[in-house]
């Protein structure tokens, strides 16, 4: 990594204001498969977001994601990270027994390496907020210890849950339910590039294999940076100071020259990115 031009891309994104965020994530996340076993588990970090949601205890303050899982005759696993510092979680089945989706349900808490931490299959109706309509959907409050990855598994009763698995019971076909996942503290990274949003330079970055203007792709290696930036991304923040095409197409160039004077790229890629840039709409 390169300070001087990290300084400049950190000058030049701040000056333009044009790292857009994207919206918010406050929505339900669908259940994707396979996702039966704790291995397979489906990874839900990048959707947490902090919004008013009733059926989540301190869904403002806490960042929260919203499960919509259904039957198939497999359990169901999810995954995500807690960060350090003793974290709260909260987890909890909406809408299951005696609402919609008709399920009576467990849940079953995991490490990463399968370690049975809690388990939960009757709850009270008014534990984690609205959504329930019975004691038969599942709750579970629990404070982490370490940080790491975890794991969340769904059964139907009577789920016995053991140490890796879930044996037993699991939601049929013509099942569903809502899984609540909140933490009081989550390192949230919604475009999946390794730096948590509150510490990236663009938290929804152009992540594609190699630098695009618009429908033009340059062919250079689009370099993900350690702010969290792409060349991408770098080079599309002058769409937002530049007043016109000719103001882009010299901001895009300059911005080339110093990736290529610190051999981010070649020379025969600055000369595609020009190209590119030239040839793009941008500012006309």
């Amino acid at each position: 990594m390169k300070t001087t031009f990290l300084y400049a891309v950190a000058c030049f994104a701040a000056l333009t204001g044009n790292m857009a965020l994207a919206p918010a994530n406050a929505a339900d996340v669908p259940e994707s498969e396979p996702n039966n076993i704790l291995a397979s588990a489906q990874n839900v970090d990048a959707w947490f977001s902090i919004g008013p949601n009733p059926d989540i205890l301190f869904a403002e303050a806490w960042p929260w994601v919203s499960i919509s899982g259904g039957g198939d005759g497999t359990h169901d696993f999810y995954s995500f990270e807690v960060p350090p510092g003793g974290v709260a979680g909260h987890f909890d089945i909406d809408y299951g027994a005696g609402g919609e989706g008709n399920m009576d349900s467990e849940l079953c808490l995991f490490s990463s390496g399968g370690r049975l931490l809690m388990m939960n299959n009757d709850a009270s109706v008014s534990a984690g907020a609205a959504g329930s309509a019975s004691t038969s959907d599942s709750f579970i409050q629990y404070t982490f210890a370490e940080p790491g990855r975890y794991v969340i598994g769904v059964g139907k009763y009577n789920t016995a849950c053991n140490p890796g698995v879930m044996y037993g019971n699991t939601p049929a076909a013509g099942d569903s339910y809502e899984l609540q996942i909140s933490l009081s503290e989550h390192g949230q990274d919604a475009d999946g590039d390794g730096v948590a949003d509150a510490e990236d330079c663009n938290p929804y970055s152009d992540l594609t294999p190699t630098v695009h203007i618009g429908a033009c792709d340059t062919g250079a290696s689009n370099t993900l940076f350690a702010n969290g930036c792409t060349i991408t991304d770098t080079l599309m923040s002058c769409a937002g100071g530049a007043d016109n095409h000719g103001g882009f197409v010299s901001c895009v160039a300059r911005l080339a020259r110093g990736l290529a004077r610190e051999r981010e790229i070649s020379g025969k890629d600055k000369g595609m990115i020009q190209r590119c840039a030239a040839r793009s709409g941008v500012g006309k």
